[in-house]
């Protein structure tokens, strides 16, 4: 069906909305760990079921709140990863369980890397044992992405005009309402059934008279007594050098500005690709460098070229001293990049002061300035695309942005709410009626990142359902109100970055930038 078909049926191809019976007792579950992380570790067992929902909402809210619980109780780190891996071991479709292990894998590698390595010990039969292996080697990444739905762009993307002058904002409606959610769910009647096995229509795990704790940790079982040091290193060395020749390092290495690579750990699972550390070596010098490995979806035509392009943008701006570095990328043996290896995000920054936090959103918005005056959209700021290089013991270090571009790629070939956190999406996101997502999208988002900069919250919280409808039909509450010491003039600040409609937001991250500049100092 072409684009003016779509147009003209109404049909939808964004972000998809969440199913409208999507049950109360897990919208209830997921309020309480909001309200309580550490003291609601007895929602386990509901969250957990609802990652096997009929409804997508449902699904989304469990993996954000299964992931608040995990670490606010890191003890249950091993037993939630246990009870992750043995659902995308049964059924590999599952994005949500496979995004809520990746960040727990992310955050805590070692752990859930002992349980991956011993849930593949256990395992009995082959195949298992190979799925097993698979997700502790970075994830399999054709199961990643599963069979993501095609053009999921929201209207055309936009490039902001000549630098310095992005033009006049002009609105496309488009018939039909874009909204956000992960892929149509593709699992049948069977993973909806789940939630339907009690009499109360309350979805667990957990049997009668067992508490939430022995639920999660009942499949946990005594690990083999630790290996001596030296066997330990000649095992990671075997298996690097097993990655190294998996990923193909010396043929990347050999088409790119690096004289050697060489992997220092495993694959992790990142938003956009499967991420490795290596150790890069130019001239006789060496950086830590973040390579990574994107795995285009079984019918994503044209994905290389697409996202090859993005990555050439990013890296005409990368020169810019508030922009993450892209050093190098290339498709050969299959596409990758080498960006600065980020030891942190802003995600895991959140004490700053408030002078800190105004002058780090100040110098977010200067880079994002840099980035529309040479003609790119970011498209997916948030807290995960702004990172910091760690390596400095200076008392303010500089954010830098990362990932330019590549959600404005990716978008059409893997659902953007498993690449965008959506309580910081822009209202052209959810609704075409808002326009094309476009240069006036990241002045929106970017004041959402200040907001969160200066309040340490984002502007919207809740179930999926409750964030969506907060962005199309409410307002955040003022930066003021939950912070006393911010001044009003920030409210009004933030409160123009972030209107719902783009004619009435900042025309360049540029204005934003000098007003928390002059507006700091007076």
């Amino acid at each position: 069906m072409t684009d003016g078909a779509k147009a003209t049926t109404g049909q939808d191809d964004s972000m998809a909305e969440p199913g409208e019976n999507a049950s109360a007792e897990i919208g209830a579950a997921v309020r309480a760990v909001l309200a309580d992380p550490a003291g609601e570790r007895a929602q386990i067992p509901t969250l957990l079921a609802a990652l096997d929902a009929g409804d997508q909402e449902s699904r989304l809210s469990a993996a954000w709140a299964l992931t608040l619980v995990a670490t606010a109780n890191p003890d249950l780190v091993e037993a939630i990863a246990r009870r992750l891996a043995d659902r995308l071991v049964a059924d590999t479709r599952q994005l949500e369980t496979r995004h809520t292990l990746g960040y727990l894998r992310g955050r805590y590698p070692d752990r859930v890397d002992g349980v991956l390595e011993d849930l593949a010990e256990e395992a009995d039969e082959r195949d298992r044992r190979r799925r097993y292996l698979e997700l502790s080697q970075g994830f399999a990444r054709s199961d990643y992405v599963g069979q993501p739905e095609r053009n999921r762009d929201v209207g055309r993307t936009q490039t902001p005009a000549e630098a310095g002058s992005p033009g006049p904002q002009r609105v496309y409606r488009e018939e039909g309402e874009a909204v956000a959610g992960p892929p149509e769910d593709t699992r049948g009647d069977d993973a909806r059934d789940r939630l339907a096995d009690e009499p109360d229509g309350t979805a667990t795990d957990a049997e009668d008279g067992e508490t939430a704790d022995e639920a999660v940790e009942a499949d946990v079982e005594d690990t083999d007594a630790p290996r001596s040091p030296a066997a330990q290193r000649r095992e990671q060395a075997a298996e690097l050098a097993a990655v190294a020749d998996t990923v193909g390092l010396d043929r990347i290495a050999a088409n790119s500005r690096f004289d050697e690579l060489q992997v220092v750990s495993r694959g992790i699972d990142g938003r956009f690709a499967t991420v490795y550390r290596t150790r890069a070596t130019v001239d006789g010098s060496e950086d830590g460098v973040a390579l990574g490995l994107f795995d285009p979806p079984e019918d994503g035509a044209g994905f290389e070229a697409s996202v090859a392009n993005q990555l050439e943008n990013w890296a005409a701006v990368s020169d810019h001293d508030g922009v993450a570095t892209l050093y190098d990328w290339g498709t050969d043996p299959s596409l990758w990049m080498a960006a600065a290896f980020t030891a942190e995000s802003l995600y895991d920054r959140l004490d700053l002061s408030l002078d800190e936090a105004i002058w780090s959103g100040r110098r977010v918005a200067e880079a994002v300035a840099a980035i529309h005056q040479r003609g790119v959209v970011h498209a997916g700021i948030d807290p995960y695309s702004v990172v910091y290089t760690g390596t400095t013991i200076a008392n303010r270090q500089r954010p830098l942005v990362s990932n330019v571009g590549l959600l404005t790629a990716m978008r059409m070939y893997v659902d953007p709410a498993s690449l965008l956190d959506p309580r910081f999406a822009a209202p052209e996101y959810f609704d075409r009626a808002y326009g094309a997502v476009d240069h006036a999208t990241d002045i929106y988002q970017l004041g959402a990142v200040i907001y969160y900069l200066v309040t340490g919250r984002p502007p919207f919280q809740g179930t999926y359902g409750e964030v969506r409808t907060g962005v199309l039909e409410s307002t955040p509450p003022l930066p003021s109100e939950i912070n006393p010491e911010i001044p009003a003039w920030l409210d009004d600040v933030l409160g123009t970055a972030m209107a719902k409609q783009k004619l009435t937001r900042y025309e360049t991250a540029t204005q934003i930038a000098r007003e928390l500049e002059r507006r700091a100092v007076e």
